[in-house]
């Protein structure tokens, strides 16, 4: 009889477990929204996927105990400050705490940065942060989503940009972010209109190429007023199309004068030699209009180069120069270019 107790208690035991175990499954959330229905926190924190941190971002508004989970996870990644980006669009308190300790802390802020979107206005009161940030970092990790968020910014970064730009330790990570995609065409502007010394780096010539490559304001800008360093980089690099290189020639032999002929002989010569069929057209029509411009055309070719021969405008523009009032070295070179590399002989 005794034995029948006891194994009557155990039995009852047993099947008290399983519907316990029963009941916490039945419990347990089924999916984030569930966890985030229920502000089901620990459940979420342990999930920890991004779905779940956004969620958890979500109940942070009205949860300290989620605002909890999140700073522990700003340790793990960037996903946490994304959702802080989404708090701070919601207008809660914790979301742009979290993000400006972020953003100035030197071991995170470039992360931190890569979480917002400088092209929102709410981005406004963390500008300084990312300034600073980036200023202190300049020698040191990389700072390229600092410098993006700057560039994207607007009128808002306007000064700071320039700042950074006249700063030698920032002027090649910003001029990155000018080159950035999300790049603001005030930030654009700011890169053209500052100092020829702020724009004193090899990021900063990339990026005025690249943007030139697709921004017309700027390749106008680097036809008719920019360093003809800047015009000999978008020459020879690959970056610029010949079509494109055709327009900035034509632009640039337009617009500049003679004093700088011997600055533009060089570059000019690297785009003949790139894109001779679509800068031939280009050189006869300033031979034949641009009396300015002769000098720096006869500079910019190789009289010994059998390769001239392939200028068939060009080359039938030179007796112009050759007998007419070009100054007496262009008289000299397209002479020398009629007798030898027009002729296809060295």
């Amino acid at each position: 009889m005794r034995r029948d107790t006891l194994a009557a208690v155990k039995s009852r035991q047993l099947i008290s477990g399983v519907a316990l175990a029963l009941a916490m499954a039945a419990c347990k959330p089924s999916s984030v929204a569930d966890a985030e229905a229920s502000g089901n926190v620990a459940w979420l924190d342990t999930e920890a996927s991004p779905s779940a941190i956004e969620a958890l971002g979500r109940l942070a508004d009205t949860n300290p105990a989620a605002v909890s989970a999140l700073q522990e996870h700003t340790q793990f990644g960037v996903q946490a400050y994304i959702a802080a980006w989404g708090g701070v669009k919601r207008g809660a308190k914790w979301g742009g705490d979290m993000l400006h300790a972020g953003l100035q802390d030197p071991s995170r802020a470039n992360d931190v940065a890569s979480a917002v979107d400088g092209r929102d206005p709410v981005i406004v009161p963390f500008l300084p942060d990312i300034e600073g940030s980036l200023s202190r970092l300049a020698a040191g990790v990389t700072t390229s989503s600092l410098a993006a968020v700057l560039a994207s910014a607007g009128k808002a970064s306007h000064d700071a940009v320039v700042r950074r730009l006249a700063d030698k330790a920032t002027r090649g990570a910003m001029c990155g972010g000018i080159a950035s995609p999300v790049a603001d065409a005030d930030a654009r502007s700011t890169l053209r209109n500052v100092p020829a010394e702020s724009r004193d780096d090899a990021s900063c010539v990339g990026a005025v190429v690249t943007l030139a490559a697709t921004d017309d304001a700027t390749m106008r800008w680097l036809a008719q007023a920019a360093e003809p360093g800047l015009l000999g980089a978008a020459s020879k690099l690959p970056t610029l199309d010949c079509v494109r290189l055709h327009r900035v020639w034509a632009d640039a032999l337009a617009a500049r004068d003679s004093t700088q002929a011997a600055a533009l002989a060089v570059p000019l010569s690297n785009a003949v030699k790139r894109c001779p069929a679509q800068l031939d057209g280009v050189l006869a029509d300033a031979l034949r209009s641009r009396p300015d411009a002769q000098a720096a055309v006869t500079g910019a070719l190789d009289p010994f180069s059998p390769d001239d021969a392939q200028l068939k405008a060009t080359c039938a523009a030179l007796p112009m120069v050759a007998t007419g009032r070009a100054t007496p070295i262009a008289k000299e070179r397209a002479a020398d270019t009629l007798a030898h590399g027009c002729k296809g002989t060295p």
